[in-house]
């Protein structure tokens, strides 16, 4: 047991937001280093900051939606990327595409910290609870060093002060600060992405609370009209192309990725998000030691007795035993694992009084992610026949409520443990201690080399591209061009127009025209997805890219290129233009070991 005097410094506020501060600026620490920043490509690399920067120097910000954005595509009208009120593309507007990133991340993960203090100290902790004060902040830490998926703003960082003041109003203890956010939520997240999942969850929350005491609370009901207005206007544009045919047919309508796995594959997609989270756009870090504490917590929480000193010396000489024989990632992995753990909480249900919530919430994770396991078990084909719409409309991002979720339990669990056993205060702080290595572990941005991730200058190689357009004699606003074996992104990004791209949402006639061009005859993720229009989708990668190959294959038609205009072929890899009519070699440019080299062909069309 810790003395008095160390009991009061751990518990003291002020000491807490000091080390809080200091764990947050470890965590974020390379960013400050923006030649060194390792950053993930998928999904933010190849997409969303080339968009986001294509449109801030476009000139084109407030253009009409039928207003050609030229960089991309042979050209995509303006409806095509986001609205113009978004703080993430006015920070790409006003600071270099790297300190964008750099300061996105850092605010996102900020705001997540103070979001979750906000909404615990006020809805979940007790001032009276002893170490109320460490489990606030041990709780708030391990939401905000979640790795948020930097493309969606504050979207899932900020969903805990948003749930606070959703609260505050329906409690009838709002503030003009709790309206204010809820007009400025839009300017910093995303409708598309979640929080049209969110309002719809909160407005079947209120449908129940209205039949439950038989009255209409109308002060939450003008607070979810309200945020869903300011959503909407906020989407003008694509509302505008959607309803009134100001834009065109979306490639979208032709989605075809859910509804294909079966039941197996899809009950082990589900099992893996629980677990893991979303590798791409919200990896969790509720294993190794989340779910574990979160189901000891539910086992402790069913007795109504608190044990003493012996007593809970065993039981955490037995949780830290499970631990090191890793049990519970033995446990928690198996096939069954779900079904298990739904039986188990069930049971818990039944057997206790004072903590439903608690359990309930834990069995609403399991609601979630089988929504998500829904949407891609091909036994519900059927519905993407009959409504259209699911193919446009990934359903599945109703389960990243997920982390909001995590964050409860979490603070319920540990409560329920400090309340529980002795010598609780150095055992949570130990997994803190644990956690926070974790969460920095697993971190969207790194400092090291690793895997997946590439630096800013790896990737886009600014220095070589350079080099390919002093070959090119032409403006580069008079060509086009288009990659293979390398993403469009990286020719983007250094000012080229291309024919090929990355996009959510571009004409499905383009998507026809693009694909007389590939020549490989099967092709999935082009015909059921198609968002990215590449000669070769595969293999484009950075960390999937291999120096010195040679392809032999006829892997495209020239004779589709010159159909669209194409000019030049930036090649990561040596063509055996013996296979192509009309291609002229011109040169090939090494970059460094760690990113691409460059051959450059040019089309001669006429």
């Amino acid at each position: 047991m810790l003395p008095n005097s160390t009991n009061k410094l751990i518990s003291n506020s002020k000491v807490w937001m000091i080390l809080s501060a200091s764990v947050l600026l470890l965590y974020l620490y390379p960013l400050f280093d923006i030649s060194h920043l390792y950053v993930l490509e998928f999904d933010n690399l190849d997409s969303n900051i080339v968009w986001n920067k294509i449109i801030a120097e476009s000139g084109k910000i407030f253009a009409s939606n039928h207003e050609i954005i030229p960089n991309m595509m042979s050209g995509l009208p303006r409806s095509s990327y986001g609205s113009e009120f978004s703080i993430l593309l006015w920070l790409y507007y006003l600071f270099p595409t790297p300190v964008a990133y750099a300061i996105n991340e850092a605010t996102i993960h900020i705001v997540a910290f103070f979001s979750a203090l906000i909404f615990l100290k006020r809805y979940m902790i007790l001032d009276s609870l002893q170490n109320s004060t460490i489990i606030l902040y041990i709780s708030s830490l391990f939401f905000a060093l979640l790795p948020f998926w930097s493309g969606a703003g504050l979207t899932i960082a900020i969903l805990p002060l948003v749930t606070y003041s959703l609260l505050n109003i329906k409690l009838n203890r709002d503030t003009k600060w709790d309206w204010i956010l809820l007009v400025l939520l839009p300017l910093y997240s995303s409708f598309i992405f979640f929080f049209i999942f969110y309002i719809l969850m909160a407005s079947i929350w209120l449908i129940y609370d209205s039949l439950k005491y038989m009255k209409i609370n109308m002060r939450l009901l003008s607070a979810l009209i309200l945020m869903g207005a300011i959503f909407l206007l906020n989407q003008y544009r694509v509302l505008s192309a959607m309803f009134f045919h100001e834009g065109f047919t979306s490639h979208r309508i032709e989605f075809d990725i859910f509804f294909q796995d079966s039941m197996l594959e899809a009950y082990r997609k589900a099992h893996t998000f629980f677990l893991n989270g979303h590798p791409d756009h919200l990896l969790g870090t509720q294993m190794p030691y989340i779910i574990p504490i979160v189901l000891i917590g539910m086992l402790l929480s069913i007795s109504k007795k608190v044990y003493n000193q012996n007593e809970s010396m065993i039981i955490w000489s037995l949780i830290i035993l499970s631990f090191v024989i890793e049990f519970w990632q033995q446990t928690l992995t198996q096939l069954y694992t779900l079904s298990v753990l739904i039986s188990y909480t069930s049971i818990i249900y039944l057997f206790s009084n004072k903590y439903r919530i608690f359990i309930l919430l834990f069995l609403l994770q399991f609601i979630l992610i089988f929504l998500n396991y829904f949407e891609f078990y091909e036994g519900f084909k059927y519905l993407s026949d009959s409504f259209p719409l699911l193919r446009a409309f990934n359903i599945s991002r109703i389960s990243f409520l997920q982390p909001l979720i995590w964050l409860i339990l979490l603070t319920f669990a540990l409560s329920i443990i400090n309340h529980k056993l002795k010598y609780a205060t150095s055992f949570i702080l130990l997994f803190m201690v644990l956690q926070i290595y974790h969460s920095i572990d697993s971190r969207f941005f790194k400092d090291i080399p690793t895997q997946k991730y590439s630096t800013f200058s790896q990737y886009y190689a600014p220095e070589l591209l350079n080099k390919v357009k002093q070959a090119i004699p032409e403006p580069l606003d008079e060509i086009r061009v288009v990659s293979f074996g390398i993403e469009p992104a990286v020719a983007l990004y250094n000012g080229f127009y291309t024919i090929d791209g990355y996009s959510t949402n571009y004409p499905l006639s383009y998507k026809y025209k693009f694909a007389r061009i590939l020549n490989y005859k099967s092709y999935d993720s082009f015909t059921k997805w198609g968002s990215k229009l590449y000669i070769d989708s595969i293999n484009s990668t950075l960390y999937n890219y291999l120096k010195d190959m040679i392809v032999h294959k006829n892997a495209f038609s020239t004779k589709a290129l010159c159909d669209m205009n194409t000019n030049y072929i930036l090649s990561v890899y040596k063509l055996d233009i013996t296979n192509y009519k009309n291609l002229t070699y011109i040169d090939s440019f090494y970059g460094d070991k760690d990113s691409w080299d460059i051959t450059l062909y040019r089309l001669n069309c006429k």
